[in-house]
């Protein structure tokens, strides 16, 4: 079993694209809604009725099941928040491999994953003795341009399926979770969204509290098409993961997703076979 959950907000519209790239290759979908529609950081978001009708309208096989429950609790921060709601539904998603997606992470070429997936499959059968998250490779988007989008593609990587019920903070499995980089390549929209969207955005989400917004707010207003070469080491946390920023041309998302996937098709990798061998050795020490 193949299951997706979705974390919907104010992006959800985002959900569309990235949806119709996995829908046919997995078993259940998830979109989780705040019930007073609150995000983490207890500010209020709108979700038209055209949406949940178009998700209907799209959902043939009957895939897809809207999950409403209290995410916001004002006793806790943006990420604590966060890691609540996405363990909360991990343990609704059940048995099986089970994708954590936000709505603006796109996976191309999912045919690939899913039978990736499908082959590992006995490693759902006991997640106790088996633990294990597989990380993906982010393409990050960081503007939106006239002609195009900036983004940078240099290996930085995710935690995003796994086998468990719960994690440790946000996406991010305990210590005792083997993480394993297949090579599963990702497009995260991420700051390739209007002004009004990023300022949303980093108000509310679970980084909030982590950096100066404001301030970098403006950095990203500056950065064009004319001198975003200029600008290296800018990812607003930890400067040197975003080191430089690529150009592809592309009138839409769409078309950043094709034309990208063209001459970047998924390379998944196999398994070491060390993992099973710990497996094992661990599964006698329990005995």
């Amino acid at each position: 079993m193949i299951k997706v959950s979705y974390l919907v907000s104010y992006d959800y519209a985002m959900f569309h694209t990235s949806v119709k790239l996995i829908y046919d290759y997995v078993d259940k979908i998830i979109i989780a809604i705040d019930k007073d529609y609150k995000t983490w950081s207890g500010n209020t978001f709108v979700i038209p009725d055209s949406f949940f009708e178009e998700v209907k309208k799209n959902d043939f096989k009957n895939k897809i099941e809207i999950y409403r429950d209290s995410f916001y609790n004002s006793n806790f921060s943006p990420m604590e928040n966060e890691t609540i709601e996405r363990n909360k539904i991990l343990k609704k998603l059940g048995y099986g491999w089970k994708i954590q997606l936000d709505v603006d992470e796109y996976i191309y070429d999912f045919k690939k994953v899913a039978k990736y997936l499908n082959k590992y499959w006995f490693l759902c059968l006991f997640p106790k003795i088996t633990p294990i998250c597989f990380r993906g490779k982010w393409i990050t988007l960081y503007k939106e341009l006239p002609d195009g989008y900036l983004y940078i593609d240099n290996g930085e990587t995710f935690p995003f399926i796994t086998n468990q019920n719960k994690n440790n903070w946000a996406r991010f499995s305990g210590p005792k979770v083997r993480n394993i980089n297949p090579n599963i390549s990702v497009i995260h929209q991420s700051w390739a969204r209007a002004d009004n969207e990023i300022l949303q955005k980093i108000n509310n989400w679970g980084h909030r509290d982590d950096f100066d917004t404001e301030k970098y707010f403006n950095l990203w207003k500056s950065i064009n098409s004319d001198n975003y070469i200029e600008f290296k080491n800018i990812h607003p946390l930890s400067p040197s993961i975003w080191n430089r920023l690529n150009f592809l041309a592309s009138n839409s998302i769409t078309e950043f997703i094709d034309n990208y996937s063209a001459t970047n098709t998924q390379q998944i990798k196999s398994i070491d076979k060390k993992y099973f061998i710990t497996a094992i050795f661990n599964k006698l020490k329990i005995k």
